[in-house]
Order: C-alpha cells, then structure tokens, then sequence
C-alpha cells in the first residue's frame, strides 16, 4: 500500500470551491484512488507519511482558510456556526473571499511548478478517478470582448479561448474558482486567465449575451468599452477601433497639484492626449465621438522613447518622486523658495531642453511666468581709483542694464515683471554674487562704479577685468610682490620678516591702498614704517622754495601745490609715544625732516603750508587732531599714518570723525590689536584705510558681525576675511620667531603728564636748592643722606606722583603707557613680567588691573606662600601678568612661561635689572623675550640712562662705588638736577 499526496478541488458548504490537500491510496489493485485521511498541519507529523517541502507549505497555506483560521481571523464572539451565520455579507465579500482567493492562488502557483496532481473531488465521494484530474492551463489562454452596436441596443459577449479551443460558457459543468485574477475549472481543464476577471463572465453562464439599450450606452461607451480595448482583445461591429503610430511630444509641465504645491510634471502627449510620466499604463485608448459614431483610438506607448526622455531630465539633475520630479538637492519642496527653484531651473536648462526636444508649458498658475533662458554680459574698464561695471541682463529677447535690478538685488525681491506681462525669477546666486557689489558701488547712469579696494569682491563674481590689474592685484592677494630694494638711507638691517614687511607696505603704495601692519608689539612696526618713509622720501620736485608760497587759507591751492611738491606725512601718535619716534627717526632714518606739532602753542606764529612742505614728517596726537579737526583738514598730507590704530577703533567718537576729515594721498596704520572687543573695531580702522571697503557701518553689522559673532557663521567669516586679506599683515612672535634675537631689549621714553610735570620741577627745584644749603653747611660727604632722599623722591614723582601721599590726584605718563601696552599684551594673551623697586607702584598697578578684570600674581618681600603664587602665574593661563618687587625676585625664580618683562623704574646698576630679565630669559625658555625699560623723559630717570649709554664715569662711581659720594664732585652731582 503507497500513499500519495493530492490537492482536491472540492466544494465548501459555506465557502464555495476551495482546495483541499489529501493522501489517497490504491488498494487491491483498484484504478482508483480512494482517500486515505485530508491532511491538516497538525498530522503532518503522523509518520505515515514523508512530506516535501512543497507539500509542506501547500497544507500551510490551505490551512489559513480552515474553519478555525477564519473564526480567529475574522470572527468575534461565539462559536463557528454562529460565524458563518452573523458574519455580515459585505464583510465576507470583502474581506474574507479576497482572502481566502489569495491563499488558493499560491498554491496554484505552486502547482505549476511541482509534480503534484489536481483532482477535482466530489465532497460526498471518497474516490478519485483517473478522469478527475485536472489539466493546468496557463498558457495560450485569452479572451476576446464581442460587441455589436445595432440600431436600438449594443449586444455584449465574451468568448475564451484555450490555443484555438473556443470554450462554451453557458454550461453547467462551469466552475469559477477565483475571480481576480480568473481562475476557470471546465471539462477537466483549469484555465489560468491572469488579466481577466472572472466576475465578467459569470452573466454568460446563463445567457448569450448582455444588451445595453441606446440610451444608456454613452456612458457604457466610455468606461466599459474604453477599459475593455484597453486591457483585452475587442471585436467591434458597429464602431471603429483605429489602430496605429501617433504624433507623440515630451512636456516639461510647470505647475501646482490639487493641493496648490509647485511641480514639475513630465507628460508625454499622443495625439493631444497627455500621459503623466508616473502613468503606468502603457495601452493608450481614448474615444472620440464624430456625427453620433463611436471611435477609439488605440496604441502602444512608445516605452523607449519615454524613458530616453526620462533619462535626459536626470542627466540634467531631476530626480522622480511620486509628486513629481524636482532639481537634486532639495529637500524641502514645501518652501515658498521651492517654486522659483524650478523656474530657475527651466531657465539654466533651457537650451538643452530644446536640444533633446521637451517643450515646457505652464498649467494652473496665476501668473505666467519667462521660462526662458537668461545671461549677463559684463564689461568692465579701470580708472585710477575705480572699476566701471557696465552690466546688461538678457530675457530671452529682451536686453536692459543690470542696475535696474539694483533695488530687487538688495531687498531680496526675485520676481522682475518683464515688458510683455511675464515674470522672471532673478537667480538665486545672483543675490549671493552681486549683492555686495550692488551695496558697496555707486550708480552712476546704467552703470555701477566700484572702488578698487573692493576688488575682492569683483574677483569672485565678474569677468572682464584689465589683465594688467587682474595680475597686479593677484600678485598682491596671492604671491608675495617682489621684494623692493631697501633704501641705503636707513640706518638699519632689516629683519627677513621686516623686509617682507616693508615690501608689502610699499606694494600697496604703488596701488594706492591703505594698509594696516598689525605685527605683535616689539617686531618693529616703526622701522619699518621708516623704511616705506624713506623709500618714498620726496620723489617730485624736491623741497619748495623760499619763493613757492601758496596762500595757506586757500584749500584749494594747497592740494594743487602738494601735487607739485610731495607734502610731509603725518604721524599721529598716542602722546606718550611722541618721543619713541622722534628717537627712532633719528637713530634709523635721519635724512628724514620731522617737525613736531603738539604741545599748546603749537599754531602760534606758524605758517602750516610751509612746515608741511619743507618737511618729511609732521609727529602729532590723536588730541591734536581732534581738537584742530578744521585747521588740519584744509591741507592735503602725503601719508596719513596712525600708530596704534585702535585708538579710532570707536566709529562714532570725535577721534574716528577727526582722523577721517584729513586728507592724504596714502594711508597707513600700525597696530598690535586691530581687533580688542567687536569686530566694529575694525570696521572702523579699514574704512579708514579704504574708504567704504566694508561698506556702511549698519551693512557691515548686518552681514558680518551679527552672523560671525552671534552665530559663529563660517561662510561669513570666510567672506570677511577675502574682504580684508590684502589690506592686513598681521606677524606674531611665534610666527617669525626663527628671525628674531633670543632677548631683544627696548628703551620706552614717554612724557610726564600736565601737573605731574609741574610737581616734578616744583621739587626738583626745592630739593637742589636744600642740597646746596646742606653741602655749604656740613660738606658734600656728610649730606649723602639728604641727596639719596632727593634723588629717590625725585624717581617717585618721575613714576607716579601718587607715590607720594600729598599728590593722590595726579596722573601718571608712564603708568597710563604702561597700561596701554598691557591692554595690547593681555589681549595678545602674552604673559609679561613687570619690575619695580616700589612696592607702592605695584600695589597702584594692581588697583588698576582689578579694575579691568585682569587676572595677575603679586611677589613682594610680604609675600608667604611664594610657590603657590608663582605656580599660578606659570600654569594658570588667564593669568597674564606677574608684578614683582627687585628686591623679593632677584633669586630663586624661574618664569619660563613669561616673553615679555618690563622694568618700569630703571636705575644705576645694571646688574639687578639683569637679574630681574633672567627670571624668563633662561635656560628652558622656548620664546623670544622681550625687555622694555620704561624711562621718563626730562627726569633724573633720563640723565641717568643716558650716563650709562655714554658709560660715563659718574656712572661707573654709583655702579661700582659703595660709596659713590666719596669720589663725585659737587658740579657732578648738582648736574643731576639741572634742567
């Protein structure tokens, strides 16, 4: 006895056909199959039988139909009787035949590729003959949709064929298996219709055909039958089906859905009919009614054609959506932007459109809009100072200069109403690329002007320059110009980085641009100013003569004169740096003539035109200058440079509007720090240098520093730093550290303030007096008390006047210098070391430092905890400035973290201060040191350094001697305290 395993067909009382899985068996020599047991998952592990996997998953499939399946899937409460007797008939429909069609379906999908047998079983019969197999028909199967209009009524049938078999349906014997799609069980045969459905043929189970009467037959026309030619093959009588090649276009729609979004849609028009390019339909039929007749149109869609098309719009950057194709690299489709997006990109893409043949066409907007292609032609010419932009867009036929855009440009208005009613979308780069033009030119007629300083901004986005410049400029901005001869007249060996330095300076003369050196303090910004002065030292006409007078009134005639006669420069100084450039320009460049206009009597009996011609260099202050705003400003100067640069840094001080009047051919500043709070600090600097370089203070705090210092927005930044990187050269010490002296040593003469001044000489005067009555009376050795007294009383005044308690009020010139420059270092984040054998004067610097929030160590002889303190200044890196007495930090220290120290009391011996410069200047130092001796001019501080600079031999008795007094003479040491 073998088993074997079936699938049946038989009937289900409440579901109709289904299949059902069985093991049938032969006995005794019967020719028939008898039924051995109807398998379910649960005995599939019986062991009476060996199971594929096929078989397997055949009874899984049938099982998820059982009675069981079915209640837990669709039922509620009570049992199976009560389910096939509530369930509502919609649901069943619905849900349930869908379902259980879809499971019958794969198995007979699986029955077309496994070698087991289809029966069709009688559900009262137990035994299967050989004519109850059923043969699988899936090939060759069709059906042919018969109508036949007649003069009252249109008669419907359908016919289907099985190779050239017409099969019957008006027969009993007729099962429908499934509906969608149609599975048919006839005469032994299951016919396998895939895009047919079976609900279409059930009416010719009873009858020959279907009448539809004449009145309702337009609409049946229209859906029915279109839908029948679409999908199946159609016999007509009565009305034409015409078959064949249409004209065909690919449109590129611009247009909004139902929902009002903007899309591009890609539509292929045969024959004046359009299919959406996400129509998968590929059989086109339309109807067309002519004179009460019916015509259908009917082709094939030409596939390869479509997608070529497809292809082309992705090679030009459109991607598919389900929506419709958008340009890649958006990703937000809803923004109010998106819509100019695609007619800009119809706009750049224009052409090739053309070229692949896809038309454009605009549906349900409001407004129509220029689809075309757009350009804009510039030309650009150079004067002396500017660039003349001539710009003209072109609209398809339609040419006018760029300027008119001016006002859209700068508000961010894209949409441009062209003559003949359509609107133009600007570019959106546009906007990006030409905004900054727009707002730091000037329009003159249709063209815009734009200074040549501002060629970082033309380089980017226009053609057209004069190659000449475009190389002179290029060579400015990215190579280093070649290195001008340094003039033999300046008494100084340049560093390599000074050179550089100088050269750059010298580049930017030529082209007439301002500049800002903004090298670390002590890297010798000075000298090499000198140097640029030197180099340009009068080079037209040499110096006026007695009979070149001008008329000093007349403004006018002065910057004509000073066309012919290359005027002097002016320097304009902090008042305390005054005589640091008077001693430079002597020690480095003394060919230079330099006159000194400060001081209050400075306009008395002066003839201004004369100075400025008869010499090089005019040395005067940033009060001067305000205070004679008017006077200053009716002459024209050859160089206007300003040391420490950040004293304009406030655009709306009377300093910044003072500076900002004067007129000069070239201008320059010097400063450690260009930037100390806000970037407005250098706003205000470079539109000095460059008048409207960075545009308006407002513009410039719109685009710049809202973005960079709120936001942190890099493409900012980057935008600003094109601006200003060929006007800046800023160098630190770390930068040309290779070019420097381990320990360089600088000497900082600065002047007394007002009524420090007046007490200086009141005392000096009072104390001369005393010594020479004290020597009369008891002889010069035995004074030795009263003069160190005086002398010392004498080095506190020179300080701070407030060292000495009747003088609280007063101000200091050196201390306010002091500050000055730490406020340079401290922002630098150097770390410096200040020197002063008063604790009182450290003790007043470290009031001020509180003041201003800056962190520092204090060292004296009090001090107890010395290594904490000293840790902090070595290892805290806010913590910038360490004040110590000589006496408590001669030894034992080493402060290797500082770069730069300051003396600010020096005295006779040498030996201490150098033991004070050890403190960083040593063995594990890794940076250049720096050492500045503050000296006050017109006091003994300046008699003293100067003795030492000459090595004198009073100098030598008070550094060497115990007691100097013994070997000095009363004319020696009443010279200390002569004027």
């Amino acid at each position: 006895m073998s088993l074997q395993f079936i699938i049946a067909i038989t009937e289900h009382r409440n579901l109709g056909y289904i299949l059902a899985p069985y093991l049938v068996e032969k006995k005794n020599q019967n020719t028939f199959f008898s039924v051995a047991k109807k398998v379910h998952t649960h005995n599939l592990e019986d062991g009476d039988y060996t199971y594929s996997p096929t078989e397997e998953k055949l009874v899984k499939l049938i099982e998820k139909y059982s009675n069981e399946s079915l209640l837990e899937r669709f039922g509620s409460r009570g049992g199976l009787n009560d389910f096939f007797k509530n369930i509502e008939l919609d649901t069943f429909t619905k849900q349930v035949v869908p379902y259980i069609e879809k499971q019958i379906l794969k198995c007979l999908e699986l029955l077309k590729e496994a070698p087991i047998p289809l029966y069709r079983k009688e559900s009262k019969y137990s035994n299967l003959y050989d004519e109850d197999l059923v043969e699988l028909c899936y090939r060759d199967t069709s059906a042919v949709f018969n109508f036949e209009r007649l003069e009252h009524e249109t008669r419907y049938y359908l016919t289907i064929r099985f190779h050239d078999q017409e099969i019957a349906l008006k027969h009993p014997n007729v099962i429908l298996l499934t509906n969608h799609p149609c599975r048919l069980l006839y005469q032994g045969k299951l016919y396998f219709f895939d895009n047919l459905a079976g609900n279409k043929l059930l009416p010719f189970f009873e009858k020959n055909y279907v009448s539809i009467p004449r009145s309702v037959e337009d609409k049946y026309y229209r859906t029915f039958v279109l839908n029948a030619i679409r999908h199946h093959h159609v016999h007509a009588k009565g009305f034409d089906i015409v078959e064949g090649n249409p004209d065909k276009k690919a449109i590129l729609s611009l247009e909004e859905d139902q929902r009002g979004n903007s899309r591009l849609m890609l539509k292929f028009r045969y024959n004046q009919r359009d299919f959406p390019y996400t129509d998968k339909e590929m059989q086109a039929v339309y109807l067309r009614k002519q004179n009460g007749n019916y015509i259908f149109h009917k082709f094939e869609r030409d596939k390869s054609w479509e997608k070529n098309c497809l292809k082309h719009l992705r090679k030009l950057g459109l991607v598919k959506t389900s929506a419709g194709l958008h340009p890649e690299g958006i990703s937000d489709t809803s923004s109010s932007s998106y819509f100019y997006s695609l007619i800009n990109w119809i706009n750049t893409h224009q052409q090739e459109l053309e070229e692949v043949g896809i038309e454009q066409e605009q549906h349900n907007l409001n407004r129509q809009y220029y689809t075309g292609g757009h350009m804009l032609d510039i030309e650009i010419s150079d004067e002396s100072d500017w660039f003349d932009i001539y710009a003209y867009v072109h609209f398809g036929d339609y040419r006018f200069p760029f300027v008119r855009l001016k006002k859209n440009i700068l508000n961010g208005v894209r949409e441009f109403q062209l003559p003949n009613g359509e609107i133009a979308i600007l570019p959106e780069e546009w906007f990006a690329r030409y905004r900054d033009i727009f707002t730091l030119s000037e329009t003159e007629a249709e063209h815009l002007k734009l200074r040549k300083h501002h060629f970082p901004v033309l380089e980017n986005n226009l053609k057209g320059i004069n190659k000449k410049y475009l190389q002179k400029f290029e060579q400015l901005t990215t190579e280093q110009p070649e290195a001008p001869e340094v003039p033999q007249k300046l008494n100084a060996m340049l560093r390599a980085y000074q050179e550089e330095g100088f050269g750059w300076m010298y580049h930017l003369h030529q082209h007439h641009f301002g500049g800002c050196l903004a090298d670390d303090m002590g890297l010798g910004k000075t000298v090499q100013t000198l140097a640029l002065l030197v180099k340009t030292q009068r080079k037209i006409n040499g110096y006026p003569t007695l009979f070149d007078k001008v008329d000093e009134k007349n403004s006018a005639q002065n910057r004509q004169f000073a066309k012919n006669h290359q005027p002097a420069s002016l320097i304009v100084l902090p008042t305390s740096l005054v005589h640091n450039w008077e001693d430079e320009i002597l020690k480095f460049a003394p060919t230079l003539k330099y006159y000194k206009y400060i001081g209050a009597r400075r306009r008395h009996k002066i003839n201004m035109q004369d100075i400025i011609h008869q010499h090089d260099v005019i040395l005067t202050t940033y009060g001067t200058v305000r205070n004679d705003r008017e006077f200053l400003k009716q002459y024209q100067f050859y160089y206007l440079i300003l040391d420490e640069g950040q004293y304009i840094k406030n655009s709306g001080s009377k300093t910044y509007r003072a500076i900002n009047d004067q007129n000069a051919s070239h201008r320059l500043v010097l400063t450690g720090t260009p930037i100390e709070n806000s970037l407005s600090d250098l706003w205000s600097q470079i539109n000095f240098l460059n008048r409207g370089l960075l545009g308006s203070l407002a513009w410039f705090k719109r685009e710049f520093i809202s973005p960079i210092e709120r936001k942190n927005d890099e493409e900012a930044q980057k935008k600003l730093q094109q601006l200003i990187q060929p006007f800046i050269l800023r160098r630190t010490k770390e930068q040309v550290a290779r070019d420097l002296p381990p320990l360089s040593e600088l000497v900082r003469y600065v002047d007394m303030a007002p009524e420090q001044k007046k007490a200086y000489e009141a005392e000096k005067s009072s104390i001369r007096n005393n010594i020479l009555s004290n020597i009369e009376e008891i002889g010069l050795e035995k004074s030795t008390f009263v003069v160190l007294q005086g002398l010392i009383r004498l080095r506190q005044l020179a300080n701070h006047p407030a060292m000495i308690e009747e003088n609280q009020h007063m101000e200091s010139g050196k201390f306010n210098e002091i500050l000055r420059m730490l406020s340079i270092l401290v922002a630098e984040k150097h770390k410096i070391l200040i020197f002063s054998s008063f604790v009182r004067q450290l003790k007043l610097l470290a009031k001020e430092f509180e003041k201003n929030s800056w962190n520092y160590s204090l060292l004296t002889g009090q001090t107890r905890d010395r290594k904490t303190v000293i840790d902090d200044f070595q290892q805290n890196p806010d913590n910038s400035i360490f004040l110590i007495s000589l006496k408590a930090g001669g030894v034992g220290l080493n402060l290797t973290s500082a770069d730069y120290v300051f003396i600010i009391d020096p005295w006779w011996n040498p030996a201490a201060e150098m033991q004070a410069v050890n403190r960083a200047h040593r063995i594990g130092q890794d940076k250049n040191v720096f050492v500045y001796r503050f000296i006050t001019e017109g006091t003994i501080e300046e008699k003293i350094q100067k003795l030492k600079e000459k090595k004198s031999s009073l100098a030598e008795k008070f550094i060497n001697t115990n007691n100097p007094f013994q070997s000095v003479s009363k004319d020696e040491l009443m010279h200390l305290f002569e004027d």
